[in-house]
Order: C-alpha cells, then structure tokens, then sequence
C-alpha cells in the first residue's frame, strides 16, 4: 500500500489530523489498530472535558494551543453535529490559604489569553451558579469558556467527514514497524 501520509491512531487527535488533511490533493491512510475509531488509548478514557487553558504553564505549547482549541469547538461541533456545550468551570477554594492558588490561576490563564476569568468570593452567587457546590465554598475562580462534549462522537464525526472526502481508514490493523531508507518510510502493518 502506498499513500502520501498514513496515520497511525484512530483517536481524537489522529481523526481530527485525517480531517484536516482530507481538504488537500493527498492520499491519506488513517491506521488504527482497535476494530473501531475511538476504541482505545486516550480518547476512550477522555473525560469530555473541554479546558479553558488556565491551568497551562504559561510559554508552553499546551498553554498557547488550549485557549485555541478551546476557540475552535462550537464552530467545529457544528459542522459535524456532535453535541457541545459550553458551561463553564469552577476550581473552589474551601480554606482562605486556597485562594491564593486560584489567583495563581487566574494570572496563569490571563498570561494564556484565557478569556472572562474572574475569581467569585460571593457564596450566593457561586450558589446561585452551581445549587450543588460545597456550602463551605468561600471562592472559585470562574472560566466560562470551558465546556463539555463527548470525544468518541467527536472522533467518530471526523473520521467519517475524513473518509467521506477521500481518506482510507484500516480498522483492526496494526503497525509493526517503521524504516526509514533513502529517504522513503515504509512501514509493516498486520
């Protein structure tokens, strides 16, 4: 088999790389190696979790492409009708030596360009926003850009736009090895 790129994993990261690289003049092979798109490895045991970026350490790749990835998942959710929802987050601080921690945060994230962060110290108000929250809450710090949505839809939705605009996909295949000679790869697959 010969092809332009191959790509090894049918997960989030692999399917979301099949698609991008469908919209070219390339012949494109998706390998993964369950019986099905988001099977196994990290996509199955993601939380669906869509991170605003205020954790990252600043100056790091992860610090700069959370924030846009982040960006990226209404539009993105759209397209391809898998269901996202935008409902923000709460890291609560129960002791007053906890708040500090969430300021950190909140510089941390302002220096990623995490947007809207604000740190709440109002109990009725953080009640009000989660009915649920420890009473002993006495601040959190608020990132209304993070959101949920289920990975395996997702990674299942881009792998099929992917093959529908000409990607091979080979399920249940695995990469044995990979030589790199003369400037050609070749890989073994069984």
């Amino acid at each position: 088999m010969r092809a332009d790129v191959v790509i090894i994993g049918g997960g989030i990261t692999g399917t979301a790389i099949a698609r991008e690289l469908s919209r070219y003049d390339l012949d494109v092979v998706l390998v993964e190696k369950e019986a099905d798109i988001a099977f196994g490895g990290s996509t199955k045991a993601n939380t669906g979790i869509i991170h605003a970026g205020y954790d990252d350490i600043p100056g790091t790749l992860k610090a700069r492409l959370c924030p846009q990835g982040n960006a990226l998942w209404p539009e993105l959710a759209s397209e391809l009708d898998v269901p996202f929802r935008r409902i923000g987050s709460l890291v609560v601080a129960l002791k007053e030596e906890e708040v500090r921690a969430l300021k950190e945060l909140k510089e941390r994230g302002e220096r990623n360009g995490v947007p809207g962060l604000e740190i709440i110290d109002d109990r009725e108000r953080l009640l009000e926003m989660e009915p649920s929250l420890n009473r002993g809450a006495i601040a959190a710090l608020y990132a209304p850009t993070a959101g949920i949505a289920s990975p395996y839809e997702m990674a299942i939705a881009l792998a099929e736009n992917a093959e529908r605009n000409g990607v091979r996909a080979l399920l249940g295949t695995r990469v044995t090895d990979i030589v790199v000679k003369d400037g050609e790869v070749k890989g073994a697959l069984t």
